[in-house]
This record gives C-alpha cells, sequence and structure tokens, in this order.
C-alpha cells in the first residue's frame, strides 16, 4: 500500500474522487453495523469542505440540490410501503455540455418516444405527451421503453471543463407507485372479504383476513422494486450511450493523396473490339 507523505498536495479532482470514496467505505461500514448513520448539519458540511478547498456557495447549492429532491419525493405511505419513486444517475462525460445535450435530447426524442415540455440552459423536462402517448404506454408491454411508463425525466446537463460535462438524469415513477397501491389495495380488500365472509359459518377462516390483505401489498412491493431497477438500467444504458458520444461519420482521407486523384475507384477497362477472321 502507498504511503503518502503530509505535505503532499491533491487536485481538484484527486480531492473530489478522495471524498467520494470515503463517504462510500463510510457508509458501508455504517451499513455493516446495522445503525442509523450520524446526521451532520450543513454548516460542519461548509467547514469541511472549506478545508478542502470547495468553495461555500458550491457546497450551499449541492445542499439545496439534495434537499430539494427529497422534498420532490416526500415520505409518505406510499414510499414506506414500496420505496422511493425517483430514480437518479449521475455521469461525467468526456464531450462538451452543448454537444451531450444535443445528442441525449435527440434520444429521448427518437429512441425512448419522450415528448419535450420544458428547456432552459442546461435543463429539459420530458413527459409521455398528449393523449397518443399515455395510449403508448398503457399498451406498451415489450419493456423496451421503460421511459415511456414514467410520469416525467429531468435532464441536467452542466459543464465541469471546456470539453467535460455532468449529466443528472432523475426518473419520477410516482404515477406506477400509486397504480401498485390502488391494485394492492382493491386485491387485498377483494380477498379479505372473501376469508371474511367464510369466517362468518367457519371462524378458523377470519384468521386468513390479515395475510390476505398483507399478500397482495408483498407482490406489488417486490414489482415496483422489479420496475426501480429497470428504470435505474434504462437510466445507466442512456448515459452508457452519452459517455460513448454521438456517432461521428468517418470522412475520407484526402491528405494522403495528391490533388486531383480519386480514391477507391477502380480503372476503367478499354473497350476492344472483337475481329473475327473474315
Amino acid at each position: 500500500m502507498a504511503k503518502h507523505t503530509e505535505n503532499e498536495r491533491l487536485k481538484p479532482a484527486e480531492v473530489e474522487a478522495v471524498l467520494r470514496r470515503s463517504a462510500q467505505l463510510n457508509s458501508r461500514r455504517w451499513g455493516r453495523m446495522k445503525q442509523n448513520n450520524p446526521s451532520v448539519s450543513a454548516e460542519v458540511v461548509v467547514q469541511v469542505a472549506a478545508a478542502a478547498g470547495i468553495p461555500e456557495e458550491d457546497v450551499r447549492r449541492a445542499v439545496f440540490e439534495v434537499s430539494s429532491e427529497k422534498a420532490a419525493d416526500p415520505m409518505n405511505y406510499h414510499r414506506m410501503l414500496l420505496g422511493p419513486a425517483r430514480m437518479r444517475a449521475v455521469r461525467e462525460i468526456e464531450y462538451p455540455s452543448r454537444e451531450t445535450s444535443e445528442y441525449l435530447e435527440e434520444a429521448m426524442r427518437s429512441e425512448e418516444g419522450m415528448k419535450l415540455r420544458y428547456k432552459s440552459d442546461g435543463a429539459s423536462l420530458w413527459d409521455t405527451g398528449d393523449t397518443v402517448g399515455l395510449m403508448r404506454r398503457a399498451l406498451d408491454l415489450s419493456g423496451e421503453k421503460p421511459l415511456l411508463k414514467t410520469r416525467s425525466v429531468e435532464l441536467l446537463v452542466e459543464e465541469v471543463e471546456k470539453d467535460r460535462c455532468t449529466v443528472d438524469v432523475i426518473a419520477d415513477i410516482s404515477n406506477q407507485r400509486a397504480e401498485y397501491i390502488s391494485l394492492a389495495g382493491i386485491l387485498g380488500v377483494t380477498f379479505a372479504l372473501l376469508f371474511f365472509l367464510a369466517g362468518v359459518q367457519n371462524g378458523l377462516f377470519l384468521l386468513g383476513v390479515i395475510p390476505a390483505l398483507a399478500a397482495p401489498l408483498g407482490g406489488f412491493r417486490l414489482a415496483f422494486m422489479k420496475t426501480s431497477a429497470d428504470m435505474r438500467r434504462s437510466l445507466d444504458r442512456l448515459l452508457d450511450a452519452a459517455e460513448k458520444g454521438p456517432p461521428r461519420e468517418n470522412t475520407p482521407d484526402r491528405r494522403s493523396r495528391p490533388p486531383g486523384q480519386i480514391q477507391g475507384l477502380k480503372p476503367i477497362p478499354r473497350f476492344v473490339a472483337d475481329q473475327k477472321d473474315e
């Protein structure tokens, strides 16, 4: 294991990598201990970031973004029963922000079938569109375009350097979570009512009322977990395509041949008339 001296200086990118890795290791340690993570105030975060050379305005902005994301998906009984409804994927792309934004918008429009609802500098909001889009979402059983089943998708592209940007994609699937909760409630009440009516004749059936209420909820919880996993894979696939960059056309190299010469053409055979012996 390499040893680092106390006087060693780290660049901003290295500081970011060290802090991110340290946070991951700390989260894993508290996860193994099966204890609640300690809470830290925003002021302490600002002081720690200032010691690492991170400006306070950047820290305040990051805290605001994290807080706004929690506010967009508040803790209610839907979230307690099935889980969070906002899937997020962040990636640094080694391409200019404008080129990356145009490529992702075209992919959302042509490949995912989404409709643009709002666009500003580096940010855009997408949904399924009009009634036709809602019908496509309801009738699409192939699973090839999972973003069609979302309530909305936020696309944020922010420039980091001249040829590098950060892409943040947030998918809202609260509509699917609400549908699962409704279906679980209808099925649970139906099954529980059957056991209750049977329990009028035989009290032993009354023991199945509570399991009948809980069973559909457990099944739809597993279904929502699969939906969330599929959504995360879809977002990662979208970012993978953006990381590879838009396809570039292969233009022929004209510097390797003299002017006036066409490359890649075969010479035309000379026509010679057949001479038959008289």
